[in-house]
């Protein structure tokens, strides 16, 4: 399998700079927890030109499965190409969007992120909780018969048989089974110390504009700076202190790409004083300039 594997981050819902929809075209709305969604890819592509802009979803993961076809998607600030048999998977609040090739065949499901979690047995909320694209080799497509999982589950839905509930939620539990197997042996499983690093970065998500220390951020936890370091990079590779920058740097690049805010503007939002620091800040995490950033993906798009 040709897979790219997109790093982790906690994306969220107080990002300002991407457009939100409940499903694509669709005002934002709470998601019911049992929340499930399945529709053909041609159903919103061909009526948006097969071109979907950048957006994201709160609260809402999904996965795509392209048939047949081929297409780039703008994951956050990366540009991936895909041929299908392919599937990919987009974490809840993770900003997206797509060029699919017309007439590109396949299946987009749509998951509250509470359904997720509430299924039991491998694991199973980690399947969403990386992006992941991937095109497959035949036989792996054939092996994990990801066509069959997609349209019976729209079956199910279509036609709310008896006990269609638990028939969704053991469709969805295959889907992951097969995401499970398809990802790296090392993205797999669950690591040390994980709920103190998911608590960890709930923390920096709902608070990195207003602060960018980890003492502040961390206070509320039971645990101390060196453990804390510790978890980080055992579940992410990072310090604590390199995760806070990174959401930092998430949210202006996103602000960069998605937005005609000024970079003075950019790096207020973000809790910065100083424009001329958060310039610096920036040149120092990405080794380009905001402006360079911004212009360079302006002339990829």
């Amino acid at each position: 399998m040709s897979m790219v594997q997109v790093a982790a981050a906690p994306y969220g819902p107080l990002s300002r700079a991407v457009p939100r929809y409940f499903l694509y075209g669709e005002m934002p709305r709470q998601a019911e927890p049992g929340f499930v969604h399945v529709e053909s890819l041609r159903l919103r592509s061909d009526a948006h030109g097969w071109a979907i802009a950048p957006h994201l979803h709160d609260g809402l993961a999904q996965a795509f499965w392209v048939a047949e076809g081929c297409g780039k998607i703008q994951m956050e600030t990366q540009l991936l190409a895909f041929t299908g048999p392919a599937l990919l998977v987009i974490p809840a609040a993770t900003a997206h969007g797509f060029a699919f090739q017309p007439d590109s065949k396949g299946w987009v499901l749509t998951l509250a992120a509470a359904f997720i979690a509430g299924l039991p047995g491998l694991e199973t909320g980690r399947g969403f909780a990386a992006p992941m694209v991937g095109s497959l080799t035949a036989a792996e497509a054939a092996s994990h018969d990801l066509e069959l999982v997609f349209s019976r589950i729209r079956d199910e839905l279509e036609f709310s048989a008896p006990a269609m509930t638990v028939a969704v939620a053991a469709l969805v539990q295959l889907l992951m089974v097969a995401i499970h197997r398809l990802r790296p042996a090392d993205s797999n499983g669950p690591s040390a110390g994980e709920a103190l690093w998911q608590a960890f970065r709930a923390e920096v998500e709902q608070r990195f504009r207003a602060s960018h220390s980890v003492a502040e951020l961390a206070a509320n936890l039971p645990v101390t700076r060196g453990r804390l370091d510790a978890i980080c990079r055992r579940n992410g590779g990072r310090t604590a202190q390199q995760v806070i920058h990174d959401r930092l740097v998430l949210e202006a690049q996103r602000s960069l790409i998605y937005t005609g805010q000024s970079i003075s503007a950019v790096a207020y939002d973000l809790g910065f004083v100083d424009p001329a620091y958060f310039s610096r800040f920036f040149v120092r995490e990405t080794t380009e300039t905001p402006g360079g950033f911004r212009r360079r993906h302006r002339s990829q798009a």
